[in-house]
């Protein structure tokens, strides 16, 4: 349909479709920088574990910093592109997001608890947080 508006020569339709594509290069750059910085303090959070604990700690890290990813991975791809601008749509929208990262989230939680027998529950809690808390840090660094 917009396509259609686009070729009729509505300038406002492309001007929406220009907007939309700055905010899915921008929300693209906001995932990967949040991603990065998850990714490291996992990392830092496995090899401390690593050297001064154990190995199953050291996973069990490793799957919790790794869920928190995967699960604001499928978040970010259930915003469908942000192509709404619709303030009430776009609150919907970032909810449904959210509930579906806890989902996964949980679900991945969930699995690593069921089929890894040697999980270290305080390290696979340590690693859930790090990276949670971390992507606060890698959203707030987007303008820097």
């Amino acid at each position: 349909m917009r396509a259609l508006f686009v070729a009729l020569g509505t300038g406002a339709t492309l001007r929406d479709a220009q907007m939309n594509e700055s905010t899915d290069t921008i929300i693209s750059r906001a995932y990967t920088k949040a991603a990065r910085w998850q990714v490291i303090a996992t990392a830092l959070l496995a090899l401390a574990l690593l050297a001064f604990a154990s190995i199953p700690a050291a996973i069990s890290a490793l799957l919790g910093g790794a869920s928190v990813i995967a699960g604001c991975y499928v978040g970010v791809l259930a915003t469908g592109g942000g192509s709404n601008t619709n303030p009430s749509a776009l609150l919907v929208t970032l909810l449904k997001a959210e509930a579906i990262k806890i989902v996964v989230i949980v679900l991945l939680l969930l699995v690593a608890y069921k089929f890894y027998e040697g999980l270290v529950p305080l390290a696979l809690i340590a690693g859930l947080a790090s990276a949670a808390l971390i992507s606060g840090a890698g959203l707030r660094a987007i303008n820097n």
